[in-house]
């Protein structure tokens, strides 16, 4: 039966990869964004690069985040979120001041959020935090203990998490927002029975907005390891190294990040210095839409595809998008 199961997947993404050969190479007229507000973030997660980042901590100015609003904007953007590379966005002191300035400037846009292990949520009232101008909050968490959860984040912040995030979903609840909180169950070994039948997975179930039992279903143990630069925990695989000739990554055509030092990159998942071939410029230099529809991106599309030049970062990154 796992021989069958095997031939199967193989055979399905053998023919979605022949099929995605001939298409689908045709940028978007307006990429997605991520907006870096800050790389600065406590945790030391088991599968994330943090501790092994140079590049300086800092957050990225109004003056320099109001532009990079104002420029996606102008070029019609439509998707937009304040996801980081590295960071959390609760340890932003602006981070209410950049939703609010969405909010008030282009109020059209009702669908901004961020991920967050929500360690920090207690620093801002409420109240000020829902009415900012956020929509949705994506929580990092571990749902099986202390212990777990510790070994995981690398942070002694279980109790103060799993308080914020009963807070704001009871918040969400009471005040009838129409904000949604997403709870991702982060891989720590468990079983999918050691997980529902935790303590912790009760204390959530009946005031998640989600159906949790499904959430615990998708917890994977397959990730990236950032090109080498993390040693994973035993109980997590890396991600399969897909085949990568003649077929740049989607992140190419379709999105776009500016960083908390204001540069600007094609790639929000895995260039954690931002330095690598695949950033563009700086956002008080360049406007968005000249940076995404100028030579050096359209080389770097044209010489992966036509040439095979798949950039350096790109080679080993398990984190491709076929």
């Amino acid at each position: 039966m796992n021989i069958l199961v095997f031939v199967r997947k193989a055979s399905n993404f053998s023919i979605n990869y022949i099929r995605g050969f001939f298409s689908g190479f045709i940028p978007k007229p307006a990429p997605s964004l991520s907006i870096e507000t800050t790389n600065v973030c406590n945790s030391m997660c088991v599968f994330c690069a943090n501790p092994v980042m140079s590049r300086k901590k800092e957050q990225l100015s109004m003056d320099e985040y109001a532009k990079a609003v104002d420029d996606f904007f102008a070029m019609g953007g439509e998707y937009l979120d304040l996801c980081t590379t590295i960071g959390d966005p609760l340890l932003d002191k602006k981070i209410l001041d950049r939703a609010k300035y969405i909010k008030q400037n282009y109020p059209h846009f009702t669908n901004l959020g961020f991920v967050s292990t929500l360690q920090w949520l207690h620093k801002y009232d409420m109240d000020k935090f829902l009415d900012s101008g956020f929509s949705w909050v994506s929580v990092s968490t571990t749902l099986t203990g202390k212990e777990k959860y510790e070994e995981f984040f690398g942070v002694k912040k279980y109790e103060q998490a799993m308080q914020n995030l009963q807070d704001l979903l009871l918040a969400v609840r009471n005040k009838n927002k129409k904000f949604a909180v997403v709870i991702g169950i982060k891989p720590t070994g468990d079983s999918y029975d050691d997980i529902v039948n935790h303590e912790d997975f009760a204390r959530f179930k009946d005031i998640a907005q989600f159906d949790l039992y499904e959430a615990a279903k998708q917890v994977g143990y397959y990730v990236d390891d950032w090109s080498g630069f993390v040693k994973l925990p035993d109980y997590l695989k890396k991600r399969p190294l897909y085949p990568r000739y003649f077929r740049p990554c989607k992140m190419l055509y379709g999105s776009m990040i500016v960083y908390s030092n204001g540069k600007v990159g094609v790639c929000s998942c895995r260039d954690f210095n931002a330095d690598s071939e695949l950033i563009l410029g700086h956002i008080t230099e360049n406007t968005l839409d000249e940076l995404w529809n100028g030579e050096q991106l359209k080389n770097l599309r044209k010489n992966w595809r036509l040439k095979n030049q798949v950039p350096n970062i790109c080679k080993t990154c398990r984190h491709y998008i076929y």
